[in-house]
């Protein structure tokens, strides 16, 4: 059973079991455009006062693959109309530059980078990471990733598989290859390796068992795979800080596609089977967990502020997984009824130790029909209550006009 720990700052709080989330917090109770290319949140507001924003997830909400469903894009328009401030939080790992250039174009509004939250985005916090060794694993730009948010020391898995050829043997190409290195030159590693000193896991990989390998290799050796386990006693292993827990997300096919967290789940089984220990992750960030939307709520904050707009004190979150999107904003919805004093994670796996531009005081969850939740084939579980929704809307354009109707803006 894989276990998490409270991030808080530079503080590490205690280990809880993550197969258990939902029930241990139910018991605590329930780009731009083209045309213009703003330059900056002071071009994208009016100056017209708002204190609420709308907050949306984009695969199955905005998008179904490439493509923008045409209600969210009617719904984006709308905001845009009456300016109430939105961001987009998403569990995708890619640069928020690149994603915001790709909303801007689909949805033909306004979107700066900013303006997008993706699970990685919070790893900006986690400052005392900032300066270790660390290995990243994902897909795409990860490195440049790793970078941007703040880690200054990066090796990635290709990296670790060319400083160490003898670790990645499932593709059997390579075991003919290792062994025409070693009658060659002998078995030769990459010279001044560090040990690693945390594992960032960014995003699902795209060859799974060359990183679970690694990732693993890694976690038995205590970073340094120049050294041979006592598995007697292997112990505890080193930091893990995981983005994106999903284990399915909405594409274009019908059935809901593996995500990060299917990844997460082949890693937590193999390092259980080959350790007897429990994988713990040092933090989790990325929907569903409190930092993800504290940050959101952060980004909201700067955008009405930036126009003169009053502080945000009503969300509305728009999600089609409710086990994602709709407990996530359902337990920040929670937090935020708790007395600023006693705000402790509900989750245990984080939460901005210095919020700034935060005042929320509600968090409204808003469940809609296009992505992974189909009202035609799915029963909502009463008996897990952090998944059902404030409403359930069909689409973006339904949310967004439940929002502005409260809002007695319609």
């Amino acid at each position: 059973m894989p276990l998490v720990t409270s991030f808080h700052s530079s503080n590490i709080y205690i280990y809880m079991p993550l197969h258990s989330f939902i029930t241990n917090i139910k018991t605590k109770r329930k780009l731009l455009r083209i045309n213009n290319q703003p330059t900056n949140l002071n071009q994208i507001m009016s100056k017209k006062s708002s204190n609420f924003a709308c907050f949306f997830d984009v695969d199955g909400v905005i998008t179904k693959g490439p493509c923008a469903i045409p209600a969210a894009k009617s719904a984006l328009h709308k905001l845009v109309q009456y300016n109430v401030p939105y961001v987009f939080v998403s569990n995708t790992c890619m640069l928020e530059s690149k994603k915001a250039e790709q909303l801007a174009a689909m949805l033909d509004v306004p979107v700066l980078p900013e303006q997008v939250v993706l699970a990685h985005t919070p790893m900006r916090c986690l400052t005392e990471f900032h300066h270790k060794h660390v290995l990243v694993c994902g897909q795409g730009d990860v490195e440049e990733i790793a970078r941007i948010v703040g880690f200054k020391d990066v090796t990635t898995i290709d990296k670790l598989c060319t400083d160490f050829p003898e670790l990645d043997m499932v593709d059997h190409t390579h075991r003919s290859q290792l062994c025409e290195l070693i009658k060659n030159q002998g078995l030769v590693h990459g010279k001044d390796f560090r040990p690693i000193e945390a594992v960032i896991l960014l995003g699902e990989p795209i060859h799974w068992e060359t990183s679970l390998q690694i990732i693993t290799d890694i976690l038995l050796t205590h970073g340094n795979p120049n050294i041979t386990p006592n598995s007697s006693n292997i112990g505890s292993h080193i930091p893990i800080i995981a983005c994106n827990k999903d284990l399915v997300f909405k594409a274009v096919a019908d059935l809901p596609r593996f995500g990060h967290g299917a990844f997460l789940t082949c890693l937590e089984a193999l390092y259980k089977k080959l350790s007897g220990n429990d994988l713990m992750y040092t933090a989790l960030v990325g929907k569903p967990y409190e930092i993800s939307f504290q940050y959101a709520e952060m980004i909201a904050n700067k955008v009405a502020r930036a126009k003169g707009q009053t502080k945000i004190e009503r969300m509305y979150f728009i999600g089609d997984n409710p086990e994602v999107d709709i407990v996530g904003a359902n337990v920040y919805n929670a937090f935020l009824q708790k007395s600023k004093e006693s705000r402790d994670s509900f989750t245990g796996c984080g939460r901005l130790a210095h919020p700034r531009l935060l005042g929320a005081k509600i968090c409204e969850s808003i469940l809609v029909c296009t992505g992974v939740y189909d009202s035609t084939i799915h029963q909502l579980n009463p008996k897990l209550p952090w998944t059902i929704p404030t409403t359930i809307k069909s689409d973006a354009l339904e949310a967004v006009d439940y929002a502005l109707r409260k809002e007695h803006i319609i």
